[in-house]
């Protein structure tokens, strides 16, 4: 569960909430002028999130690569392939 609370009091109470987020698993967003402007979390999440973003930049990665060897491939050809293979495995 997340806590909202704005710039000085996270200023007067940063060890609790350091404690809160890498301990308890809560999330603290820090406002300023009512703005969200930074998030404390805990260490765990902070390694799954970039675990997280790692995958993704690896797969995307795929998809640049294909992408740059098919530069003339129009969108449509690529949907009507996939949706084409899609059907080729649901009816193995």
């Amino acid at each position: 569960m997340e806590r909202v609370i704005n710039a000085a009091e996270a200023r007067a109470n940063f060890s609790q909430l350091v404690t809160e987020a890498g301990y308890g698993g809560r999330e603290v967003i820090i406002r300023r002028n009512n703005r969200p402007v930074a998030v404390i979390i805990g260490y765990e999440q902070y390694l799954e999130l970039r675990r997280q973003a790692s995958e993704r930049a690896a797969r995307f990665a795929v998809y640049d690569e294909i992408r740059a060897r098919n530069p003339e491939t129009q969108p449509e050809e690529v949907e009507a392939d996939v949706a084409a293979a899609v059907r080729a495995v649901r009816g193995s």
